[in-house]
């Protein structure tokens, strides 16, 4: 990026943005800490705290928790510093929620108090509502059942004031859950119900099909096998209208307990499998974050034996040199020399192989580490898509909403790249055939599209910088047929053709038969979507138009090498 017109605080700001969107987790680190390092040169405390926070992020991407803590300290810092109190209440949210990730609920609960206290003397109610019901959950995630109950009560009374469905849905749908673990069946069904009827107006599956899922585990306490297994199957049904992958495992293993305890084993084995699927697919996913914390770890290791064996050279070089110019003066203090030069060469090379079987010695080990991983995987392997999920429920009916959800099939889109250039090893190169048609039916099966999409792709190989740009591009036209190509078509029919003519160019094509982007062109020319298609194009050096004059056809050519 050209920043030599930017003045210092624009260069903070634009590498921020860099950080914040770039898809490789390295790079946009190197970003944020090159933000910080120009804040500190100008003195500019505000900024530095914003670069930490974002640094702070991105170690939690990586894995580095330790690290990510203790950006988030220092940003805390500079708020209570200059006397910022909103900005240091948001800080104790940030703070709780990495602790709650890393099930310290102790520790959660101590920072939630924190923002509470700075919230009840501020005009901020909402906040300070959302601060009280994410404290109780905490405290339901420690254990403490009173407790959590009580916060969820007095979250429901602030937002008399506030009028959020959203927080009293989600303390009502809260205070249900805590109410089945304590054997208040009664109250626990009158609160899940209400949270649901209020949710299902916002369109919000996720919490929807949980609480939907909770009702099902108290009828099936009370003996009411029937209703149980209505609401098991409610929650199923919705978790997959809004492919919720986690929560299709989890209902899915509720379902086999279900059957198994009726007796119906067939039924119990249809759900096994269901269950097995998505598991094996979401250990998939918890597997990138991980391998990326290896990987940056192996890159560091590497640079810094290379810096100390540059060094080393660096060294002798110079010895040489004075060796050679005392040589011109005394013949017997240069041979002197030269033989203490020779031995310092020797022992750096000892170094140096010292080095390189610590190296080797380090990849064997991570290398076993990466096949233990795949055993030991159990969590949530959708954060960011569930983040992004969560965000567009709290948008629901603004705008903006739309650009959440594109987002969240973009990062699916890029997860997809990663889990094929991980699976096999640590090599750079994709196949294009096996990941381009995952990422299409991943599509299809997003959307519930009732056809099947025709594929004509070559079956070659290509490098991880542009697996990452072309996975977008093929995700932005994807999702454009299948939101808005196919209204009122009786025989829908999508085609994705790639061919290598030449050793140095790539020919995609995107054939639909739908209504045409004609029809849709004013609504979408200037979207988002469509500028970073024409953006990634620029990037890859190459070129798109659209042909035929039935349904769109996309045409592009790429430089490959």
């Amino acid at each position: 990026m050209e920043t030599r017109h930017l003045s210092k605080k624009e260069q903070v700001t634009s590498l921020i943005n860099i950080a914040f969107f770039h898809p490789n987790p390295n790079i946009a680190l190197l970003s944020a800490k090159q933000s910080l390092q120009i804040a500190k040169e100008i003195n500019e405390p505000l900024l530095q705290a914003e670069a930490l926070e974002e640094i702070s992020h991105i170690e939690r991407r990586l894995g580095n928790n330790s690290r990510s803590f203790d950006a988030s300290i220092k940003a805390l810092q500079i708020y209570e510093s200059k006397g910022l109190i909103e900005r240091q209440a948001a800080s104790y949210n940030q703070l709780a929620s990495n602790y709650i990730s890393d099930k310290n609920y102790d520790l959660a609960i101590d920072y939630f108090k924190k923002a509470i206290d700075i919230y009840i003397n501020s005009d901020e109610k909402g906040n300070h509502a959302l601060t009280i019901l994410n404290l109780g959950e905490a405290y339901r995630l420690a254990g403490y059942l009173d407790s959590s109950a009580t916060s969820f009560q007095q979250a429901l009374q602030l937002n008399d004031l506030v009028k959020n469905d959203i927080i009293k849905s989600y303390s009502l749908g809260n205070l249900g859950m805590v109410y089945a673990t304590q054997n208040k069946f009664k109250l626990a069904k009158d609160n899940l119900h209400e949270a649901i009827d209020i949710l299902s107006e916002s369109g919000d599956s996720y919490s929807t099909s949980i609480y939907l899922a909770e009702l099902g585990g108290i009828h099936q306490k009370e003996n009411e096998s029937k209703f149980a297994e209505e609401k098991f199957l409610q929650a199923l049904t919705m978790a997959k209208q809004a492919g919720l992958k986690e929560q299709i495992r989890d209902f899915s293993i509720m379902l086999v307990n279900f059957y198994e305890t009726q007796q119906q084993y067939p039924r119990a084995l249809e759900y096994q499998k269901l269950f097995q699927v998505y598991q094996d697919s979401l250990v998939n996913k918890e597997n990138v974050q991980k391998i990326e914390q290896l990987k940056s770890g192996y890159e560091i290791d590497k640079r810094e034996s290379e810096i100390s064996l540059l060094n080393t050279i660096n060294t002798n070089q110079k010895n040489l040199v004075f060796i050679l110019a005392a040589g011109v003066f005394l013949l017997l203090f240069f041979a002197y020399l030269l033989y203490r030069g020779n031995t310092k060469i020797k022992k750096a090379n000892y170094i140096l192989l010292d080095q390189k079987e610590i190296i080797s010695k380090r990849e064997q080990e991570k290398a076993l580490l990466l096949k233990e991983l795949n055993h030991r995987v159990k969590n949530n392997l959708q954060m960011v898509s569930s983040l992004l999920n969560l965000q567009g429920h709290e948008l629901t009916g603004h705008p903006a909403k739309e650009a959440i959800v594109s987002g969240q099939s973009r990062v699916e889109a890029l997860s997809l790249v990663h889990r094929k250039l991980y699976q096999d090893g640590v090599d750079t190169r994709i196949m294009i055939k096996e990941y381009i048609e995952e990422l299409v039916l991943g599509l299809f099966h997003g959307y519930n599209a009732k056809f099947k999409p025709n594929f004509d792709i070559a079956n070659i190989s290509i490098h991880i910088d542009m697996a990452i740009p072309l996975a977008l591009i093929i995700n932005e036209l994807i999702t454009n047929s299948l939101k808005y190509a196919y209204e009122n078509t009786t025989d829908p029919m999508l085609k994705v053709a790639l061919t290598n003519d030449t050793k140095d160019r790539l020919h995609i094509q995107v054939i639909d038969n739908g209504v045409g982007f004609t029809t849709i062109q004013t609504k979408k020319n200037n979207s988002f979507g469509i500028k970073l298609i024409n953006s990634l194009i620029q990037q890859l050096e190459g070129t798109i138009k659209k042909t035929g004059n039935e349904g769109t056809h996309w045409e592009i050519d790429i430089k490959i090498a």
